[in-house]
């Protein structure tokens, strides 16, 4: 193995040893209490070295943002493939925001606390990384139901772009929401795991051609 090969390989591990680091300590105490210093000192590196690799916290945080999208997307695409219709897809694709909102709850208040603010003021790289990984996968819920319309799963009245824009910005805010909005439920006494479980139920009636027969009984089972 070459030797700048061998560099290449240290400075990528050392590098995915940092954001895990940053991570534990976001959500162990919140992005807002955790400083540079302390990440380095938990990765045991100088502040100066540690900047070598990430040029600020909030870069940092992208980063983790970044990591977790892709984490989604992946597993997004492998469980929708499984679908036999364009809704059934949608259905799936819904189940899966929900499930991995609750298996990552510590990111999803970490990246709903503090993300607005930090988005509002992200440098022209960091957008860019994050628009290349969301241009990856946003794509997904369009593509199901453009082929839903064609496979007459899904009405063909409907713009399969903007639809598939809809069906995830809500599914989103609906799975990931702020953490108020939670403890605003809780308050009067809702259970916010069986409000985010009748999504699907809510939502494939309303773009199936024939809901009766397209949307009943589907359980959105998920292959892992």
């Amino acid at each position: 193995m070459a030797v700048t090969d061998r560099q290449r390989r240290k400075k990528e591990k050392r590098r995915n040893e940092i954001i895990d680091a940053a991570e534990r300590l976001f959500y162990a105490r919140g992005f807002d209490k955790v400083s540079m210093d302390e990440i380095a000192q938990e990765v045991e590196l100088s502040k100066g070295a540690l900047y070598f690799y990430f040029k600020s916290k909030d870069s940092l945080f992208c980063v983790i943002v970044a990591r977790k999208w892709m984490e989604f997307g992946e597993i997004l695409k492998e469980n929708i493939s499984h679908g036999k219709t364009g809704l059934e897809k949608i259905n799936i694709l819904i189940r899966w925001y929900i499930q991995f909102a609750r298996e990552n709850a510590a990111y999803n208040d970490m990246a709903t606390t503090f993300g607005p603010q930090l988005y509002q003021r992200m440098d022209a790289e960091d957008s860019r990384m994050l628009a290349e990984v969301s241009t990856k996968y946003i794509p997904s819920a369009s593509i199901a139901v453009r082929e839903g319309i064609e496979d007459g799963s899904i009405r063909n009245d409907l713009d399969a772009v903007l639809l598939g824009m809809y069906i995830q910005i809500i599914t989103l805010n609906v799975a990931s929401p702020d953490p108020s909005i939670k403890n605003l439920f809780a308050l009067h006494g809702i259970d916010y795991d069986i409000y985010t479980e009748m999504l699907p139920t809510f939502l494939c009636p309303s773009i199936a051609h024939c809901p009766e027969k397209e949307c009943s009984d589907q359980d959105g089972s998920l292959q892992q």
